[in-house]
């Protein structure tokens, strides 16, 4: 085969001339060497170009154009004489220099030669003639020219094979170099920051596809470049540009992670290592870097470095709440993207819920809300929410705040489901309402605001229409707890209480505005004071609530007001009251944004976005269906009419239509509401003779409950008298401790007692009588003890008895037989004629309640037992003593007239009901107390009552009561004046010192230590000893009063208490031997020491501290008792002991106060 001959160069011109000649004979030798081949031609015929060209006046010409075509006629000789160049070092260098100055100008793609500059580039990346200049000695900083050149002109508009070119260009040097400058990896690396990544997106792929394609070649240069910083950061405490550098640097490492997760083969070891440094600032960094690298969701860290992962695990577990917090926070997105490591990390997650520093656990609640609905449902435990629920009742109240926040945002995403009946949906996020609702009982106005926000914005949101917001607030309230409901109906009361302050207070603003004129100053700053005063204590700053409440009231705009005012119109729809909810805020914003805050959690809360006009009518019409929702609506109307009485107003003529049907199934709930509005607005239900009889209807055909409602509406009817007056008489006739509807009929005369009063004293001798000497003197069969089986089967026609095992001391009040129940409706009746006469006729109700008390204090006295043959059982003994006490407490509630009546040993007599033997009695008791205090009801004098529940057995119960005193104590620092504190001890001191237990004389050989322990006290000197307080402390007039001689009071200071025969029995068994000299010396030093003046001794005996006892001021006024040493005191095994003994051995569920009360005073006129 014979061999083909080589083509040899034709271009014989010299490359001389002027600039147009000289660009004229380049183009004709580029087109000719573009068309060679390196096979192909004849090299020694372009030795004399070769040299040629890398003339300086041709590399260094001024012309563009003669530049470019000899920079690509170069380019040729280099593919053609490759793989040997035919220039030495020195010219190379000159060549390459001339390369990366042309290749600047490939961002022109209009110019006159781009399609040179695209020639020379194609070239030197196709050719790879691009890798000689890795050869080059001294070569590193034109290397970093045209590195820095590429990532500065590379642009996203550009030619995607311009864009090609460039990176097979950057790639040939990287990975022909045996040692790439640090400048080139700066460079590379430098892209990777977020500012370079979005400013050039261009050169951020440039760089990724430099680093996935030469990871091998650049992860030695990555690796040494985060050491060095690493290491440098390692070695001791980094100064403010070091510290933000290394910021920059962890920064780079996850981007890296992101994009080139190959380049950081060994650096992810090196953040491990700084997961165990001891500097804080590097282990957070480090946390939060790693985190965020194992959240990608292509990457693979977590299994291919597991000792990494488990050394960012253990960081949960810090020493620095900083660090445990970055942990956290890197959690939303790992699960998100990772879910098979789910299920760990919740359980961690649960962890960090309970942690000791309460920044942690804010953090981890917080983090918690974060996710969205799916990954809630599927990847985070039902555990972990549970352990959020708690922690909205947390000591520290920005976890609390954190807790609630989430649980609202969680259920508001899960609520469609919820709607829908998705039982996984249900039983993961349906129980969230009620754990916020729980946060109420922590009783803080701070809390108050949080759980308030919570329910108005993302429980019950208040967008969309009637019909979904009602449906809404079915759903939910027909899920929550018993507690849980409470809570929902002490936020709506809450709203009612605020709503009714803000109005007095536009009131009192408006009428100031008017009568400016006329003065008047002094009494309006007075009333503006006391409402002030009354809003701001219920907001979560008072101080600062009431300044800025103050400095709202002094912004007189009419225009501002009125819009308050339409927050609270029960008659606008909530399209309206959420746009002049609103405006609101933004005119308090511009006029003063400094209220802004306190005025945002107030608006809020008066306004009428949760229950109005328009969720009421559609309650009404769900009550007049047949769905599934028809019993809880009612269960809904007839919780919230009692406390939103004015918005049926607007209602009335439907709920009485509903009354008209004798077929409706939801008569029992309209009749309900129908009987709350009448308890507010009492001669204002419409009614005509339909409805009437429809009404009288429920007295004989309905259970004692609808004809208690019943009988309430019918008083409340104008012009209805007669028709009181005839059902007042029929129902007198018929007592009778035998008749089946004796129940009932003592129901209604109860109610017409409290709403026509007039009417029931026309009967009143003929009932009272009734019940105070047949029907609670007297036992039937079945209530006696001798019974020892239980529920009774009741005989046709008869009332229901029901018979109790001897053994049982408390069963529920539903369960009680119907003549026990009787008793107790014949209490009541008593105690309503006592409280509505006090009203009308105050000197015959001193008459009429004084009988009441007694039969009420005998009750307690005698543990409930009234019958003289003593046969009563031991559950209606109970009930008796219960509602016994809690009658006496309701008749004092408010009525000084009543208070006086009940005297100092008759609060003893209470205490012992506060430590009876049944649990329910205690709790009931004690429930009802705070109740009325906490309202501020009650005369402070009860708090010394409740201080007898130390001796609860009951740890929960006895902790309740103990927050609460705490809780009235607290509130003392906002009325000093009260002087609490010390009243109740005074008073908690003499109720102990009279109590049936207190052993008042010591046993024979305890004599010995008692003297000994006053001596050793006598002899000593506190380490800390306040000053005396300046102030006088004010003792209870009813206990104690001033001394009437001053001679008695030296008497009594000189007087010796003990008996004189103890007295001369210790001085015999105190006689002592003579003492040794040594002895003596010894005594008479310890005596110096022990007398050693002190600075108090003087203020000691000016206060009248003498060695004979201290000279007292007052003397406590007592009944007479035995002297100490004639009292028969009984060994410790008494009542008390026995009662404790007894209710440690039953645990009752807690029964909730609200629905005692509406059980016992379902129709309590005079409730607050």
């Amino acid at each position: 085969m014979v061999k083909a001959s080589l083509k040899e160069l034709q271009f014989r011109q010299k490359l001389t001339g002027n600039t147009p000649d000289l660009l004229r004979k380049l183009k004709d030798l580029q087109a000719e060497l573009k068309d060679l081949e390196q096979e192909s031609v004849d090299t020694k015929s372009l030795s004399s170009v070769t040299k040629q060209l890398i003339d300086s006046s041709i590399v260094n010409h001024k012309d563009k154009g003669v530049r470019i075509y000899s920079a690509c006629c170069i380019a040729d000789m280099l593919r053609l004489y490759a793989p040997d160049a035919p220039y030495n070092n020195t010219q190379l260098k000159v060549i390459f220099e001339l390369f990366v100055s042309e290749l600047r100008h490939i961002t022109n793609a209009t110019g006159t030669h781009f399609s040179m500059y695209y020639y020379l580039l194609e070239s030197l990346s196709v050719v790879k003639s691009i890798v000689l200049i890795t050869d080059l000695k001294n070569a590193d900083e034109i290397m970093t020219d045209l590195f820095r050149n590429v990532f500065d002109d590379i642009r996203p508009q550009q030619a995607k094979n311009v864009q090609i070119c460039m990176s097979e260009l950057l790639q040939h040097i990287i990975d022909e170099s045996s040692q790439l400058p640090q400048e080139i990896v700066d460079i590379i690396l430098a892209q990777f920051l977020h500012k370079h990544k979005f400013d050039n997106p261009a050169a951020y792929r440039l760089a990724c596809d430099l680093g996935n394609n030469c990871a091998e070649n650049l992860q030695r240069y990555v690796f040494q470049y985060f050491s060095d910083i690493i290491s440098t950061a390692g070695n001791g405490e980094l100064s403010h540009k070091e510290l933000e550098d290394f910021k920059t640097v962890h920064k780079l490492v996850i981007e890296l992670n992101k994009s080139t997760p190959a380049l950081l083969l060994n650096v992810i070891p090196q953040l491990e290592e700084e997961l165990k440094l001891s500097d804080v600032t590097i282990r957070t960094l480090a946390t939060k870097s790693l985190g965020e690298m194992f959240s990608e969701k292509t990457s693979q860290l977590a299994t291919q470095y597991e000792s990494t992962w488990r050394a960012w695990l253990q960081r949960r577990n810090d020493k620095i709440p900083q660090v445990r917090i970055a942990w956290i926070e890197s959690l939303v997105d790992l699960i998100k993207s990772h879910a098979s490591l789910s299920k760990e990390l919740s359980e961690c997650l649960s962890e960090k819920i309970v942690d000791p520093d309460e920044k942690v656990r804010a953090v981890a609640c917080r983090t918690v809300g974060e996710f969205d609905y799916e990954t809630s449902l599927h990847h985070i435990q039902k555990n972990t929410l549970i352990q959020v629920g708690h922690r909205c009742r947390d000591k520290k109240k920005s976890v609390s705040k954190e807790a609630i926040t989430t649980l609202s945002i969680l259920y508001n995403q899960a609520y469609p489901e919820i709607e829908n009946g998705t039982k996984a949906s249900i039983s993961h996020f349906g129980w969230m309402a009620s754990a916020i609702l729980h946060a109420v009982y922590v009783n803080d106005n701070e809390i108050f605001s949080y759980v308030d926000h919570a329910i108005y914005t993302l429980v019950f949101p208040p967008h969309g229409s009637a019909a979904s917001r009602t449906q809404r607030i079915i759903t939910t309230f027909g899920a929550l707890d018993d507690k849980g409901r409470t809570g929902f109906l002490s936020v709506l009361r809450r709203s009612v209480d605020a709503r009714s302050h803000m109005t007095a207070l536009l009131k009192l603003l408006e009428s100031h505005e008017k009568s400016k004129e006329n003065g008047g100053t002094e009494e309006f700053e007075k009333k503006l004071g006391s409402i002030v005063k009354i809003i701001s204590d219920r907001l979560p700053d008072p101080i600062k609530s009431s300044l800025l409440l103050y400095k709202y009231a002094n912004v007189h705009d009419s225009s501002f007001l009125q819009l308050i005012s339409d927050c609270m119109d029960s008659r606008r729809s909530l399209k309206e009251i959420r746009k002049a909810s609103m405006d609101t805020i933004a005119r308090i914003e511009d006029v003063s944004p400094s209220i802004l805050e306190i005025f945002s959690v107030l608006i809020q809360r008066i306004s009428l976005t949760l229950i109005n006009s328009e969720v009421i009518s559609e309650l009404i019409n769900n009550i007049a269906g047949s769905d599934e929702y028809r019993q809880i609506s009612g269960e809904l109307l007839r919780s919230i009419s009692p406390i939103f009485p004015a918005i049926f107003n607007d209602h009335l003529s439907e709920i009485t239509a509903l009354l008209r049907d004798s077929t409706f199934v939801g008569a029992s709930d309209a009749l309900q509401t129908l009987a709350e509005f009448a308890k507010q607005f009492s001669k204002s239900v419409p009614a005509d003779g339909k409805a009437k009889e429809t009404l009288r209807n429920f007295l004989t055909s309905g259970t004692v409950a609808q004809a208690t409602n019943a009988t309430i509406v019918l008083s409340s009817i104008a012009n209805n008298d007669a028709m009181c007056r005839d059902i007042a008489e029929k129902c007198c006739d018929q007592l009778d401790v035998s008749s089946p509807n004796l129940l009932k009929n003592l129901a209604i005369l109860s109610q017409i007692t409290l709403y026509s009063p007039h009417v029931f004293e026309s009967i009143s001798g003929d009932v009272v009588g009734f019940i105070m000497k047949k029907l609670l003197l007297t036992n039937t069969p079945e209530q006696e003890v001798s019974y020892n089986y239980t529920h009774m089967r009741p005989l046709p026609g008869k009332m229901r008895l029901t018979r109790y095992d001897a053994a049982e001391d408390w069963v529920e009040k539903s369960e009680l037989d119907q003549y026990s129940l009787s008793k107790l409706m014949g209490l009541k009746v008593l105690v309503n004629r006592a409280i509505v006469l006090l009203e009308s006729d105050p000197e015959a109700a001193l008459s009429a309640v004084r009988p009441v008390l007694q039969l009420l204090w005998t009750i307690i006295n005698q543990e409930g037992e009234l019958v003289a043959e003593r046969s009563t059982n031991a559950v209606m003994k109970s009930h008796l003593r219960l509602n016994a006490a809690r009658f006496v407490v309701k008749l004092t509630r408010g009525r000084p007239a009543y208070e006086k009546l009940v005297g100092v040993s008759d609060y003893g007599r209470l205490a012992l009901v506060i430590q009876d033997p049944v649990y329910r009695v205690r709790h009931g008791l004690a429930s009802r107390i705070m109740k009325y205090l906490r309202a501020k009801e009650l005369h402070i004098r009860y708090l010394a009552v409740l201080m007898l529940v130390a001796h609860e057995p009951e740890a929960d119960w006895k902790s309740q009561v103990q927050k609460f005193l705490s809780l009235q104590s607290k509130n003392q620092a906002i009325d000093s004046s009260l002087m609490l504190n010390e009243l109740t001890l005074a008073r908690t001191l003499h109720l102990l010192s009279n109590h049936p237990d207190f052993v008042i004389k010591a046993a024979d050989d305890e004599e010995d230590d008692i003297f000994g322990g006053a001596q050793t006290t006598h002899s000593v000197q506190d380490l800390n000893l306040a000053a005396n307080y300046p102030g006088q402390v004010k003792l209870p007039r009813e206990l104690f009063s001033p001394l009437a001689q001053n001679e008695m009071s030296v008497e009594i200071s000189k007087k010796i208490y003990l008996p004189n025969a103890w007295v001369q029995a210790r001085e015999h068994k105190t006689e002592r031997k003579p003492k040794t000299p040594i002895e003596r010396k010894m005594g008479q030093a310890a005596k110096r020491r022990s007398r050693s003046p002190s600075p108090h001794d003087a203020e000691d005996m000016e206060d009248g501290i003498g060695e004979k006892g201290v000279s007292s001021p007052s003397r406590v006024k007592r009944a007479k008792r035995a002297k100490a040493s004639e009292r028969v005191v009984e060994e410790p095994t008494r009542r008390m002991a026995n009662r404790a003994a007894k209710a440690k051995a039953t645990v009752y569920k807690d029964a909730d106060s609200d629905d005692e009360e509406s059980e016992e005073m379902d129709s309590d006129r005079d409730s607050s």
